[in-house]
């Protein structure tokens, strides 16, 4: 077993700290902003979590510039070398994936042209993006609480915020950089150019 559960070195106090730090990686993201002193301890025993969770078939994604830490699955090359999954496979539906594509892309727009670190948008801007793509609909508050429930579905992926006391405005989180790069941005954005030029028509 890995060094980290198995020294007796540990102090009591040392081993529940490493204890906390592996059980919420398992159970989630770590954020910077969030877990301060989660951030400080995985950085300084990094490589020791990296090989303990090796163990497990999972691989630790730590980006310190942005401020955030997850594990995935392993990929190997044999099927036959496929282990139980600890992390569940996502599958996302068309509307998903067109949300997180559009705050990409509108993350990466605010870092080119702003300093400011965070990224705020309202739920009417996010209202705004989705309805191109929508079909038309004679009740436009039932269409709004759909895009409300994907909203919520979205935040509770770990994509979106909620802020205090501002029901309306949410928090882009980085870590989607980590799950839609430049090319597919690219890629979505052409998939759905005929669509978009179809209903201009």
């Amino acid at each position: 077993m890995s060094d980290i559960l198995a020294s007796h070195a540990f102090s009591e106090q040392a081993q529940l700290d490493q204890s906390t730090l592996l059980i919420r990686l398992l159970k989630g993201p770590v954020y910077r902003s969030r877990h301060r002193d989660l951030w400080e301890q995985l950085l300084r025993d990094q490589q020791v979590i990296r090989d303990y969770f090796q163990h497990l078939g999972l691989g630790l994604t730590l980006d310190n510039s942005e401020g955030y830490a997850f594990l995935a699955q392993l990929q190997f090359e044999s099927e036959d070398s496929e282990l139980p999954r600890l992390i569940t496979r996502r599958s996302l539906t068309f509307i998903q994936t067109l949300l997180l594509v559009a705050l990409r892309k509108r993350l990466a727009e605010h870092d080119d042209e702003e300093s400011a670190p965070r990224l705020i948008v309202s739920r009417q801007e996010i209202y705004q993006w989705l309805q191109p793509y929508s079909p038309e609909v004679s009740n436009e508050l039932k269409q709004q609480r759909e895009y409300d429930a994907l909203i919520k579905k979205v935040a509770e992926m770990g994509f979106l915020s909620s802020i205090a006391n501002l029901p309306d405005d949410f928090e882009v989180q980085r870590i989607i950089k980590a799950f839609v790069n430049a090319e597919q941005i690219a890629e979505f954005t052409v998939l759905l150019t005929p669509a978009q030029e179809q209903k201009d028509d």
